[in-house]
C-alpha cells in the first residue's frame, strides 16, 4: 500500500502517509486482517474512480495498469546465472461470468 501511495502522491511526509494508509486500510478491510478478493476489487475500483481523469473504462484500465507495472516486478534467474527483470501484464475481462 505504501508503494501505491508514494506513486499517487509523490510529495508526501512519512508520518502523514502512515496515518492515511492506516485510515484507508481500516476502511478498505472493513476491520478484517486481510482483504478478501471482493474487498480488493472494491479497493481497486475506488482508486481508479478517485484518480482517473474521467469515468471512462479505458482510463480506469490505463491508470490501474500503470500502478500495477510500477509497483510489481518479477525477476527471472536463468540457468546461466543471469537475471532478467520482467514487467507483468494485466488482463481485464469486464464481462467475466462467475
Amino acid at each position: 500500500m505504501k508503494r501505491v501511495y508514494m506513486l499517487l502522491a509523490p510529495i508526501y511526509r512519512e508520518e502523514e502517509m502512515n496515518k492515511e494508509i492506516l485510515q484507508e486500510w481500516r476502511y478498505d478491510s472493513r476491520g478484517q486482517d486481510a482483504l478478501t478478493p471482493g474487498l480488493f476489487m472494491k479497493l481497486l475500483f475506488r482508486i481508479a474512480h478517485q484518480w482517473a481523469p474521467s469515468i471512462d473504462t479505458d482510463e480506469y484500465v490505463e491508470l490501474l495498469s500503470k500502478i500495477y507495472e510500477r509497483v510489481t516486478v518479477k525477476q527471472i534467474t536463468r540457468a546461466d546465472g543471469s537475471v532478467e527483470t520482467a514487467l507483468p501484464s494485466i488482463h481485464v475481462d469486464l464481462f467475466q461470468k462467475n
